[in-house]
């Protein structure tokens, strides 16, 4: 057969096999078969490559590794240093948060400051804040946190000021037993712990280990009823008067930075009415007017609610002990008025004239 009919055969012979793959998947066991053993051809002749990567990975020039190791070292530095700053934020953060939520609960106007020094002095107890006259900062000025009272301004200077705390044995705090409602005064103690002391409690009080003690509100220079210390410990001598009672400030004076100053309250001076004037008319209850013609006695008035004016409400004689004589009628008259210093509401009742005896 010549070479021109072997050609055409394999070539008709081909066709036919791509038909049969194509249209019965006849070849897919060959294939697999053939790839099987062609793989170790494969991975033999793909060594040549992979031992160079594996040369090149462990022939790496010294200066390479320490020029990454450096770089790498930087960067975790500066990775450690914005994680410190992000934990600083979060925990100024909620300190901050925590401030507000006990801002609500003063009455009054508030200033928000921060402690920049402690006092040096072994004997004192002190704090310098960033706020003087200039913020309009007053001498004693309740200073707190967001747990307890912490003290008071005690010096004022145009951009800072001083403030002692409630621990300094020099300072006194009115304060109250947040569960029985005792009162006494906590003074700093003089020992190394800053903690404080009550001062003359008698041995029969009712305070025990564990009580809160709160601002009294005496003084009106703390806010009442803000937290100041919890009770630590209480030791009655049977051989003294007085108990020695301890407390723990409840305010982190150590551990804090915002603090906020407490505006002092308004003088009685400055809401005083003026020229101690009063109203005319004093309102009980809803008041009916009487009917045309009709006299109104005071006393039913005042106990029917209607208002009663202050000139009617002057005593009359009774029927009986009219005065013959008509100067002495006019003279009880006059008597009778009341005088230009109205009575105050409180004493209506002592002019207001009662029934005659036998009427209702």
């Amino acid at each position: 057969m010549s070479l021109e009919y072997r050609i055409a055969a394999f070539v008709v012979l081909s066709l036919a096999v791509m038909f049969a793959d194509i249209r019965f998947d006849y070849l897919d066991r060959v294939r697999f078969a053939l790839g099987f053993l062609t793989a170790p051809i494969f991975w033999v002749a793909d060594t040549p490559a992979r031992v160079s990567y594996w040369i090149d990975d462990v022939f790496v020039s010294h200066s390479d590794l320490i020029a990454e190791n450096q770089s790498l070292r930087e960067e975790l530095l500066f990775a450690r240093r914005e994680l410190q700053l992000l934990a600083g934020l979060a925990s100024e953060n909620h300190r901050l948060r925590a401030l507000q939520e006990a801002s609500a609960s003063v009455e009054g106007r508030i200033l928000t400051a921060e402690i920049i020094n402690i006092s040096s002095d072994p004997g004192s107890r002190r704090v310098l804040i960033n706020r003087g006259a200039q913020h309009g900062v007053e001498a004693g000025q309740a200073l707190l946190d967001a747990y307890g009272l912490m003290g008071q301004v005690v010096e004022v200077l145009p951009f800072t000021s001083w403030v002692m705390l409630i621990t300094d044995s020099r300072h006194g705090t009115p304060v109250q037993v947040n569960r029985s409602g005792e009162r006494a005064i906590a003074r700093g103690s003089r020992g190394e712990i800053p903690e404080i002391e009550l001062e003359y409690v008698p041995d029969t009080s009712d305070i025990v280990v564990g009580d809160l003690l709160v601002s009294s509100g005496l003084g009106q220079r703390f806010p009442k009823d803000y937290p100041v210390a919890e009770v630590t410990s209480v030791v009655h001598d049977p051989g003294q008067p007085f108990s020695i009672i301890r407390a723990r400030p409840l305010a982190q004076m150590d551990r804090t930075r915002h603090v906020m100053l407490l505006e002092l309250p308004v003088k009685e001076a400055e809401v005083a009415p003026v020229n101690g004037s009063v109203p005319d008319w004093i309102e009980v209850t809803q008041a009916q007017e009487p009917e045309a013609g009709v006299m109104t006695d005071p006393a039913t008035a005042v106990d029917a609610g209607q208002a009663v004016p202050l000139q009617d409400a002057a005593v009359e004689p009774v029927a009986g002990d009219t005065p013959a004589d008509p100067a002495a009628a006019q003279g009880a008259t006059a008597e009778s008025t009341p005088a230009e210093d109205m009575p105050l509401p409180s004493e209506l009742a002592d002019i207001v004239p009662e029934a005659p005896a036998g009427q209702d």
